[in-house]
């Protein structure tokens, strides 16, 4: 028979069994199908929330979160900025699943002992997020890499008087203490008392200390007495002399021994080089030059393709033969094709003359009629992409005297002066008509200031002057259209040639509305399309010219 002080030992046993199991019972109470007792979310107690309402709070908590500015704080520098903008972004999801966790394991006595733990001790679980590396990093970039001093690896400086290498020694850095910066922003993240992140840097060594046998020496020297190097594109070629490769050098760890220096080539000087060299390769392509002729699209001028050099892998090439002692490297160059090709010709759909524009430009000065065949000629032959919106400003180019222009009358600021191009209306004029009468739909279209006697019947003209105004048109037609000009005496003609798809274009006017003695007037010009007896389209065109008398002709240097 047990002693008494044995059934008291006994008895006392049972009832810390008995209350533990109370206990438990109570704590399983507390916490079934509720968050358990104790646990904290970014340090807000949530003990006994539904699951239900968990995911709410989250969410709460996190875009609350989201809008507290965190302050960074280095010296006298003083950053305030949103999570967000330093790359980090909540997981709510997540963060819910972790605050159900606790507590409620498969296993019993796991469970029971984190209620425990929670209940006695308290849990905070901070809110789960993600760092984009990216944003990251770009914020260090903007904000702190101007203040830190990294280390500075040994390397080697080509020294032209004795035409040797010298060693320029190795330095210690002083750089962001990175890890520590993350670990005070996932304290803060996780707190509810936010303080201030304070910046401190950490020494960085050096990986290279020294030329180890003086190899990269070695090797460079023999690179450079190798100098000149030849870059070469088909026959035109450009040496590379000894002092340009020696600005090219550059010394590095090696990759599989990053403690001994080895010799490379600088992409970033090699590019700029070849920046400077790509003008002088770079051609764009030239459509082949039609011509409708016995009713046939026919090309009078063949097409070339362009040419467009490849910086990136030139730059990768020169550095590989460089390094292995190759001393002729062909530079990597692109073709680029044209768009319209001598083949591709008959592949256009250019079958049919859809419209005819015509003008006179009779008494014209000669500079004026010099400008007006040099505009024609750069608008004959030029083929127009269905659906694409044509642009006579964008045609013609560039108008002054390195085009090939000559001084001529132009209307501008409220004056008549001469200007390189004087005249090129004459040409969107023509061409305006064309246009219209071909029944293409025109998108930007302008009149003149005043009634000009070459543009007769007034109300039919489009003037421009780059960059607006400017004559547009659309290729409103199932195929290519060809623009051709020609100049017969004093009169010139635009045809429009594509495929015929059965519209009709009516030409209403020009009717003149008001004409005053003073030579103002104004008119009006319809466009109506036509299809099998309906009418699909009826664009106006009005024109209010003002008295030629309000704008002088005055002489000017160009004359």
């Amino acid at each position: 028979m047990p002693s008494k002080n044995s059934q008291k030992l006994i008895f006392l046993a049972a009832g810390i069994v008995i209350a533990l199991a109370f206990f438990s019972f109570y704590l399983e109470l507390l916490s079934y199908k509720k968050i358990a007792q104790g646990v904290m979310v970014a340090g807000e107690n949530i003990s006994g929330l539904n699951y239900d309402a968990v995911k709410n709070k989250v969410n709460e908590l996190a875009n609350e979160t989201k809008q507290q500015n965190l302050q960074i704080l280095y010296g006298d520098k003083k950053w305030s900025v949103l999570p967000e903008n330093i790359g980090i972004s909540f997981d709510v999801d997540q963060t819910a699943q972790e605050i159900i966790s606790v507590g409620h394991k498969k296993n019993i006595f796991s469970s029971l002992a984190q209620q425990a733990a929670s209940f006695f001790n308290g849990r905070n679980i901070g809110l789960v997020y993600w760092f984009d590396e990216q944003k990251f990093n770009n914020f260090i970039q903007e904000n702190l890499a101007s203040l830190e001093r990294p280390a500075k690896n040994a390397t080697l400086k080509y020294r032209p008087v004795t035409d040797d290498f010298i060693l320029v020694a190795a330095q210690d850095g002083q750089i962001f203490d990175i890890v520590d910066f993350k670990n005070q922003i996932e304290h803060e993240i996780a707190s509810s008392n936010q303080k201030p992140i304070l910046l401190s840097q950490i020494t960085q060594k050096p990986i290279l200390i020294s030329d180890n046998n003086d190899a990269a020496g070695t090797q460079a020297k023999q690179i450079l007495d190798e100098a000149p190097y030849l870059l070469q594109n088909g026959s035109s070629t450009w040496p590379i002399e000894k002092q340009i490769l020696a600005d090219w050098l550059e010394f590095e760890p090696a990759q599989d021994a990053p403690q001994t220096m080895t010799v490379a080539i600088s992409p970033d000087a090699v590019k700029d080089f070849l920046a400077q060299l790509a003008p002088s390769i770079n051609q764009e392509p030239v459509n082949a030059t039609l011509t409708f002729k016995d009713g046939k699209v026919q090309a009078f001028a063949l097409s070339q393709k362009g040419t467009d050099l490849n910086i990136e892998d030139s730059a990768s090439q020169i550095s590989q033969d460089i390094l292995v002692g190759e001393k002729v490297i062909d530079l990597q160059v692109n073709e680029k094709e044209p768009q319209i090709t001598t083949e591709t010709i008959d592949t256009l759909g250019i079958t049919d003359l859809l419209g005819v524009g015509t003008s006179t430009y009779a008494g014209s000065p000669k500079n004026r009629i010099y400008n007006i065949s040099i505009g024609a000629g750069k608008i004959n032959g030029l083929v127009v992409d269905p659906n694409q919106e044509f642009s006579i400003v964008q045609a013609l180019g560039t108008i002054d005297e390195t085009t090939g222009y000559l001084p001529e009358l132009v209307i501008k600021n409220n004056k008549t002066i001469p200007e390189y191009g004087g005249g090129l209306c004459q040409i969107s004029t023509t061409l305006f008509r064309a246009a219209m009468n071909a029944g293409l739909k025109i998108t930007e279209r302008y009149p003149h200031a005043f009634p000009v006697h070459y543009y007769n019947p007034q109300g039919f003209d489009a003037t421009i002057y780059p960059p607006h105004p400017d004559l547009r048109f659309l290729n409103d037609t199932p195929n290519h259209i060809l623009i051709q000009s020609k100049i017969k005496g004093s009169v010139i003609t635009f045809e429009i040639y594509g495929t015929a798809d059965g519209r009709q274009a009516k030409i209403i006017g020009p009717t003149i509305l008001a004409s005053n003695p003073d030579g103002s007037m104004k008119t009006v010009l319809y466009q109506e399309i036509w299809r099998d007896g309906v009418m699909e389209r009826k664009d106006t065109f009005r024109s209010n010219y003002r008295s030629p008398a309000l704008y002088p002709v005055e002489r000017n240097p160009l004359e």
